[in-house]
């Protein structure tokens, strides 16, 4: 209970930091335009206030002496918070990120799938394995062919001309 007001507060504070650094970095539109730093300003905007009645619904759902009695638990809660799915769920997503470029989308993402499959209890490996690679492949065609979003394709040759291979399956539009 305490660490999700600990987060709120947390990400409070990073959106207005952020706030404040989109708009002293960026250069400065014209009035009547709508430039580069207004967009992600306005979607903080959104979000700051997303976070400020989140925090005002915690208070009002739950009495003082809870929160305190919270707080008193709270070493125990974080112990238990490293151990937790939720933590290596994000653990994973940091693994997958720092792997992305070096190895590429296809090799990364089959990986991420099936760690991900086996955190959540799926122990049909069969299953996990064919539906990693189908999710695997049809991202990447959805992604890299008809979207034209550059994936990585790794740095591993026979990675790479794997992917190519998969982007020659489908014609481009």
């Amino acid at each position: 209970m305490v660490i999700e007001l600990i987060v709120n507060i947390l990400l409070l504070g990073f959106c207005i930091f952020c706030f404040g650094y989109v708009g002293s970095t960026m250069p400065v539109s014209a009035v009547n335009e709508l430039g580069a730093e207004q967009w992600p300003q306005g979607i903080l905007i959104l979000l700051i206030l997303a976070i400020l009645w989140n925090i005002i619904k915690f208070f009002r759902a739950h009495k003082p002496a809870e929160i305190s009695a919270a707080f008193q638990a709270f070493p125990g809660d974080v112990a238990g918070f490293f151990k937790s799915k939720l933590f290596i769920g994000m653990v994973l997503v940091v693994i997958m990120a720092i792997a992305y470029e070096p190895i590429g989308f296809m090799l990364t993402c089959f990986l991420f799938l099936m760690a991900y499959g086996l955190l959540l209890g799926q122990r049909n490996i069969a299953l996990l394995v064919g539906t990693s690679l189908l999710i695997t492949v049809i991202l990447y065609i959805g992604f890299a062919v008809f979207l034209g979003v550059l994936l990585p394709r790794g740095n591993v040759s026979f990675l790479r001309d794997f992917a190519l291979f998969v982007e020659s399956l489908v014609p481009s539009f």
